[in-house]
């Protein structure tokens, strides 16, 4: 299998960020879900050796190894073993697209707007506190993150996708809160994946496009306000297209 390994940012930074004091394999496997869940770690992505993984995360060789059993047996992770082996992840778009297509036909209106309520509450009150606490070279990574993806061609590999979770874990990181870090991380994986439907459509693509700039411009200008007013308006829109996508489905 070809090696895929990704540059650091702040959102995979927080995905290898020490685990805490319950060290348990549980917990890494629960980190390392989510972030292949919700498209930060990507189809492919070649993870940390067992004791990198275990010494990025604070935990023993054998807990992390233990994660990684865990994960093979969801389909989550493949091993090779010999010369340019290693963990991959194993996240094909169009098998999560199935599932989450599913998953989607199966919600009523009133738990999707349950979901995106609290999407929206948890990623407009991050967009407020980057705002207050980001600084020029932070801002222009956000953009770097964003303008990384073709929003005009297909997207087969979720590019577009991977940007957008990519953009919203690193406005949590700069929140400088890990906690609100790992609560977006756990609802990007939950609700996230389903919100990213729509990317199909390149008019979709195009449009949470202009909406990720202007909340970065919000960002840019300190003005926390605007930031939450400007995601709340992102994630909306992104609802409106998700309840148009579920009842086409219908």
């Amino acid at each position: 299998m070809a090696t895929v390994r990704r540059p650091a940012t702040r959102a995979r930074t927080a995905v290898f960020a020490p685990i805490g004091d319950a060290g348990r394999a549980v917990r890494v496997e629960q980190r390392l879900e989510q972030a292949i869940r919700s498209g930060i770690l990507s189809d492919g992505e070649r993870l940390p050796s067992e004791p990198e993984l275990a010494a990025m995360l604070g935990v023993a060789t054998v807990t992390a190894r233990e994660a990684l059993v865990a994960l093979r047996a969801q389909g989550l992770v493949t091993t090779t073993r010999g010369r340019g082996g290693g963990s991959f992840v194993n996240r094909p778009v169009v098998a999560v697209d199935g599932v989450a297509h599913q998953r989607l036909l199966a919600m009523t209106r009133v738990e999707l707007g349950d979901h995106g309520t609290l999407y929206a509450t948890v990623l407009s009150g991050c967009a407020e506190l980057a705002a207050e606490r980001a600084d020029a070279e932070e801002v222009e990574e956000l953009r770097e993150i964003v303008l990384s993806a073709d929003v005009e061609s297909a997207d087969p590999d979720g590019a577009a996708r991977h940007a957008d979770t990519e953009l919203h874990l690193a406005i949590a990181a700069l929140t400088h809160s890990a906690r609100l870090a790992r609560e977006v991380m756990r609802i990007e994986s939950d609700f996230g994946v389903l919100l990213r439907l729509p990317f199909e459509d390149a008019h979709h693509r195009r449009a949470v496009r202009a909406h990720q700039l202007t909340v970065i411009g919000a960002i840019a200008d300190h003005d926390g306000a605007a930031a939450r007013a400007r995601m709340r308006s992102r994630v909306r829109d992104a609802l409106g297209d998700l309840a148009e996508l579920q009842t086409g489905l219908r």
